[in-house]
């Protein structure tokens, strides 16, 4: 089942990590920024429209 897993910047090594110790080395992990409690919509729309590319890609790439 294709998956993508998202992951907030100061996680992403330890994403990376925990999916190759679990045998899934290759993963799509997608990193988005720690800050997004902070903004406003506007600029998490932004934010989230920046990595849709890269989520879409790691679900349907691995289907191909």
């Amino acid at each position: 089942m294709p998956t993508v897993t998202l992951a907030t910047q100061p996680f992403a090594h330890a994403a990376r990590t925990a999916a190759r110790n679990h045998g899934l080395p290759d993963l799509p992990i997608v990193v988005i920024s720690h800050d997004y409690l902070f903004e406003d919509e506007a600029t998490i729309q932004r934010q989230v429209s920046g990595v849709v590319d890269m989520l879409l890609a790691g679900l349907f790439d691995s289907v191909l």
